[in-house]
C-alpha cells in the first residue's frame, strides 16, 4: 500500500490519498472538524443526516437511493464523532472503481458528484434547509441518542468519560442532547452548516484503489464558492487530574451493576500508555480479564481502555451490587503490579502477548477502507502520521522500564458507579 499523499489544497482545507491495489472500491469522505461545544453539538449532529437525505437535483431519499443503486449500490453515508476535544462531523460516499462498471461508466466521477451536490447544493426552503427533511432526521439523531441512552455498558462508559472530562471540551458528547437536538430549527441547522463550509478545518481522505487524480481540483472547485474564514483551532489536550478523586453514584432500573474507573496520565510516551493499558486490561490475556474475571469471578466484564487524545485510561466492569466494593479493590490491586514492574508482577509473556495483540488490532486497520480511513484521520488529527506497520514496530520496542514509567504517571480520578434505585450522588 502507498504512504499517505496528503496536501493543503486551500486555507484550511487538507485532502490525503491512500491508493491499494488490494480493493477495488473506493471511498470518499470529508470531515469538517470543530471544536466540541455545548451550544452546537447538537445541531451541528444534524447536519450530515440532513446532507445525506437529499439535494437540490435529488429532492428526496427515494431519488437518492435510486441514484446510488445504479451505481452498483454506491453508498452515501454522514456521521458525528469526535477526537478528544474536537468534534468530527463527516459525509463520505463509498462505490466500486469505474473499471469494474459492466459499461465503463465513470462510476468514481458520478459518485463524486452526488457527494457534492450534497455537501455544496443542499435541499434549502426560504433561509434554511426542507423543514420536513430537518424534522426527519432531528427524529434520528433523538433514536440514536436514546439507543445509546439504553444501552446501560455504553451509558456508562459515557458518563464516566464526561466526568474524567469535566469542564473540558471533550465531556460535550458529540451526538448532542434531545433537549439540544429538539432545539434545532432549519434556519439554525442552515447556519450551522455555512459555519462550517466556512470556519471548520476540513479533512478529505481518499481510500481506495484508484489514483484520485482529479479529486482535489474538483473540491477546489467547489469550494470557491464559499469564502473561507479564519480557520478553527482544533487540538485536544490531556485531561489535568483533579485534587481529590470523584466518587459518583448513579442510580436506575438495572439488572446488573457497571462500574467505571477513570485515570488519568501526565505522560506523553503514548506507545508505552496504550501497551501498560493492554497489558493491565485490554485484552482476554490481560491482568483484569485473567484475575478478578475468571480467577476472582467478581465481574461478567472488565476491560481497559486507553484514549490517546486525552491521556484517560477507563476500566469497565459489569458487577453484581455486592460485590462493587471487592471488584474495585482487586482492579485497584492489579493496578498496583504495573506501576511495581518486577518481572513476577507482569510478565515478559504478559508483555509478549499484549503486544501480539496490539499487532493483530492494527493488522486489521488495511482490512477495510473506514478501517483506513478512520486510521490516517487519527494519525492526522495527532500530527503523528505512521503506518500500522511503523505503529507495531514501536509497540515491540516498548521496553518494561517505560511500561513502568507510563503505570507510575497515571493517576486514579474518577469513580462511577450505576446500580439500582433512584438518583444518588456520593
Amino acid at each position: 500500500m502507498d504512504i499517505l499523499n496528503r496536501k493543503e489544497i486551500a486555507p484550511g482545507i487538507f485532502i490525503s490519498k491512500i491508493t491499494d491495489s488490494r480493493f477495488k472500491q473506493n471511498r470518499i469522505s470529508v470531515s469538517f472538524l470543530t471544536q466540541l461545544n455545548e451550544d452546537k453539538a447538537s445541531v451541528n449532529a444534524v447536519i450530515p443526516k440532513i446532507l445525506t437525505n437529499s439535494c437540490r437535483i435529488l429532492p428526496d431519499l427515494r431519488l437518492l437511493n435510486a441514484k446510488l443503486s445504479s451505481l452498483y449500490a454506491a453508498r452515501l453515508t454522514g456521521s458525528a464523532g469526535s477526537l478528544g476535544d474536537t468534534q468530527e462531523i463527516g459525509i463520505s460516499v463509498k462505490a466500486i472503481d469505474s473499471r469494474y462498471a459492466l459499461e465503463q461508466e465513470d462510476v468514481i466521477a458520478e459518485s463524486l458528484n452526488i457527494l457534492l451536490n450534497c455537501i455544496f447544493d443542499p435541499l434549502t426552503e426560504g433561509d434554511g434547509f426542507k423543514s420536513s427533511v430537518t424534522e426527519n432526521e432531528k427524529q434520528a439523531c433523538i433514536d440514536q441518542i436514546e439507543a445509546e441512552l439504553n444501552d446501560k455498558r455504553v451509558y456508562a462508559v459515557r458518563k464516566a468519560s464526561q466526568l474524567v472530562c469535566m469542564g473540558e471540551p471533550a465531556a460535550v458528547f458529540s451526538h448532542g442532547t434531545i433537549e439540544g437536538v429538539n432545539a434545532v430549527t432549519p434556519e439554525s441547522a442552515y447556519k450551522a452548516y455555512l459555519s462550517l463550509l466556512k470556519t471548520a478545518r476540513v479533512e478529505i481522505i481518499c481510500v481506495g484503489c484508484n489514483d484520485f487524480a482529479k479529486v482535489g481540483d474538483t473540491f477546489i472547485k467547489a469550494f470557491a464558492g464559499f469564502e473561507r474564514e479564519k480557520m478553527e483551532d482544533c487540538h485536544s489536550f490531556p485531561s489535568p487530574a483533579k485534587s481529590d478523586i470523584l466518587n459518583h453514584i448513579e442510580k436506575m432500573d438495572v439488572n446488573q451493576s457497571k462500574m467505571v474507573l477513570g485515570f488519568t496520565s501526565s505522560s506523553d510516551d503514548v506507545d508505552a500508555l496504550s501497551l501498560m493499558s493492554k497489558i493491565y486490561g485490554g485484552s482476554a490475556t490481560s491482568k483484569l480479564f485473567e484475575n478478578v474475571r475468571e480467577k476472582m469471578s467478581l465481574c461478567y466484564y472488565c476491560w481497559s481502555k486507553f484514549a490517546v487524545n486525552k491521556r484517560i485510561m477507563l476500566t469497565e466492569c459489569g458487577v453484581e451490587k455486592e460485590n462493587i466494593e471487592k471488584a474495585k479493590a482487586e482492579i485497584l490491586a492489579q493496578f498496583e503490579f504495573m506501576k511495581k514492574g518486577a518481572a513476577s508482577d507482569f510478565t515478559d509473556i504478559e508483555m509478549n502477548q499484549a503486544v501480539l495483540s496490539l499487532q493483530n488490532d492494527l493488522k486489521l486497520v488495511n482490512d477495510s477502507l473506514n478501517g483506513i480511513k478512520t486510521w490516517y484521520m487519527n494519525q492526522i488529527y495527532r500530527c503523528d502520521i505512521i503506518t500500522p506497520e511503523n505503529a507495531i514496530k514501536r509497540y515491540e520496542g516498548v521496553t518494561r522500564e517505560r511500561i513502568v514509567a507510563a503505570a507510575n504517571s497515571v493517576k486514579l480520578d474518577t469513580i462511577y458507579v450505576l446500580t439500582d434505585g433512584g438518583d444518588d450522588n456520593a
